[in-house]
């Protein structure tokens, strides 16, 4: 079970806070996003805009880590929270003995858009081979480009291609198997419209299964039930209880 962005129903998204709250509720492995500031360290956060989730203005990519570290990532829920680090994440997730999904952000169209160099992989690389973290690695991103240098980089780590909704799962299918990868990642309207039969078919050609975003207890039902290989829920309380459920683990 993957907690998206941590446990990000509960608590201010991509904070500490939010991974602790995540790995306590029981989510094996905490998604996360990664961006580069000015000075070249890898920070935890969702969009370019620093105005998104924290009460400051600007992109993340001209700012230092001491001017993005100096924002309120809370959003106003419970008290103040930082941008954390990817190094303070990771050093977080190893107390914890859970597992990272890196969603490095270098998007055709965003103002730090950097390829094909992928600076923002290069530092994301280079931190968690210098951080005390040991567990599995999963490196993601819409971008192909991304994952593919990703092999490069670091060999030892998994790779999966993020799709959205309107993105043929099946295509994506065919691309991950041509190229190695080890997870072909559809959204969850995407993956749902395309069945069980699906993940049959991705798990006979050896590639693992992802989907994003499920919080209802329904639809998650249903993603386990097909043997879905992870499940990204903001709530990983209730995702947890319910692929407990479906699959007879002791709750």
């Amino acid at each position: 079970m993957v907690a998206h962005r941590g446990a990000s129903a509960l608590e201010p998204e991509n904070t500490l806070a939010s991974f602790e709250s995540a790995v306590r509720a029981g989510a094996e492995v905490v998604e996360l996003d990664v961006r580069l500031t000015a000075d070249g360290v890898a920070v935890v956060l969702h969009d370019p805009d620093v105005a998104a989730t924290t009460d400051g203005t600007g992109y993340v990519h001209e700012l230092t880590v001491g001017q993005v570290k100096n924002l309120d990532a809370s959003g106003g829920r419970g008290p103040r929270q930082e941008i954390p680090t990817l190094a303070q994440a990771l050093d977080l997730l190893a107390v914890h003995d859970a597992a990272a999904n890196l969603e490095i952000k270098n998007l055709p169209g965003e103002p730090a858009f950097d390829s094909p160099r992928e600076s923002i992989l290069e530092a994301a690389v280079a931190t968690v081979r210098a951080s005390r973290f040991t567990g599995p690695v999963l490196v993601s991103s819409f971008n192909w480009l991304t994952i593919e240098r990703c092999r490069d980089l670091a060999p030892e780590a998994h790779t999966g291609f993020l799709t959205i909704a309107p993105v043929d799962p099946w295509a994506s299918l065919v691309y991950v198997r041509q190229h190695g990868h080890d997870f072909v990642l559809p959204q969850t309207p995407a993956l749902a419209a395309a069945g069980e039969g699906f993940v049959r078919e991705a798990h006979e050609a050896g590639v693992r299964v992802g989907t994003w975003v499920a919080d209802e207890e329904d639809l998650l039902a249903t993603l386990f039930g097909w043997g879905v290989d992870a499940v990204a829920s903001n709530d990983p309380l209730r995702a947890v209880a319910v692929r407990n459920r479906v699959r007879g683990r002791p709750q």
